[in-house]
């Protein structure tokens, strides 16, 4: 009989990127090595919610339990030696502060990764984070790359608009850079299109800087890749990043991309996009400008950009976990 491996995820939101990962990754999985299947915890994220899913998550049975992200703390009620954690970011713990944070601290990081037989992350920036807020040792914390979610090709070369390019930006978490990006395109001839929730705050920046936007949320796959066709530049100028997955969906769709000059952000684009300090918005205006003026330039980030894709194919990335997944049951089976 196969080894049973249940990915154990949150509770649908409208955030799925977690989701499309980690389904790519069960479908890429060998399917002759293991049966797959997912569990999801019945309530959401809040502190009540949190006690709630403590209390009543019952387990299915299973050789290799998976948490993908987000309920890192449902590991307290799972067996340890067969338990594997994915942390995908640390960014909850740069928020807020005193007793909640100390809690979040606790439940998403100090008892998880103390109660798991492997730990893996996305990134080196966020294993290195990981190692020196927990003191656990590196040997751990593996890291493993998101893949490229199929679905996510270039169809059709859309001829670039110069007169007045779309700049798509994605995600309006204060992380995300959205203020900054604002005032860099002020004076710019050019259309903002934003996908994420808006929030009166940036409402007024928008309109103080005079820019032409459009907003979208709450968009499936489909039209997550209608979004990419239709845009000419992707800004993806975060402060704060676990991996940055919209940088190879912008790659792999043949789209010039701005991001940051900071891990992960700029191991994860390669050569495949144009590199700004994300705190300064002449860097990120300079760069725009560049990039709408320049054709030879914007050319040769967008080849290198799809270049830089292949690093992460869906089924590399899946047997990689197979083969963890292998040490955990020839472990397990040891004892």
């Amino acid at each position: 009989m196969k080894p049973r491996v249940i990915f154990v995820e949150r509770k649908t939101s409208a955030s799925v990127s977690i989701e499309r990962v980690f389904r790519q990754i069960a479908g890429d999985l060998p399917a002759d090595r293991f049966d797959v299947e997912f569990q999801t915890v019945p309530y959401g994220n809040g502190i009540f919610a949190i006690l709630r899913n403590l209390a009543f998550f019952r387990k299915r049975p299973a050789d290799i339990y998976h948490i993908t992200g987000d309920v890192h703390y449902i590991s307290l009620v799972l067996p340890r030696n067969s338990t594997i954690l994915t942390i995908h970011d640390l960014v909850a713990l740069r928020r807020g502060s005193g007793v909640r944070k100390y809690l979040i601290k606790k439940l998403f990081l100090d008892l998880p990764v103390r109660r798991c037989a492997q730990i893996t992350t996305v990134s080196d920036a966020v294993k290195q984070e990981i190692i020196d807020r927990t003191g656990i040792r590196g040997d751990r914390v593996a890291v493993i790359e998101n893949p490229l979610i199929d679905g996510f090709q270039c169809r059709g070369e859309k001829p670039f608009n110069r007169d007045c390019p779309v700049i798509l930006h994605i995600g309006t978490a204060e992380n995300k850079n959205l203020e900054r990006l604002i005032a860099a395109v002020e004076g710019l001839t050019c259309k903002l299109r934003i996908v994420g929730r808006l929030d009166d705050k940036i409402i007024q920046r928008l309109r103080h800087h005079n820019a032409v936007y459009e907003n979208v949320f709450g968009l499936d796959q489909k039209q997550i890749i209608e979004e990419y066709e239709n845009a000419d530049i992707v800004s993806f100028c975060s402060i704060y990043e676990g991996f940055g997955l919209p940088i190879i969906e912008a790659q792999a769709m043949q789209k010039p991309v701005v991001t940051s000059d900071l891990p992960p952000m700029n191991a994860v684009a390669g050569d495949g996009a144009a590199l700004v300090d994300p705190y300064d918005i002449s860097s990120i205006k300079r760069t725009l400008i560049r990039i709408i003026d320049d054709p030879e330039y914007r050319n040769t980030i967008i080849d290198a950009g799809a270049r830089n894709v292949s690093r992460f194919d869906g089924k590399a990335i899946a047997g990689r976990y197979a083969e963890l997944y292998e040490e955990i049951l020839s472990q397990t089976d040891s004892q």
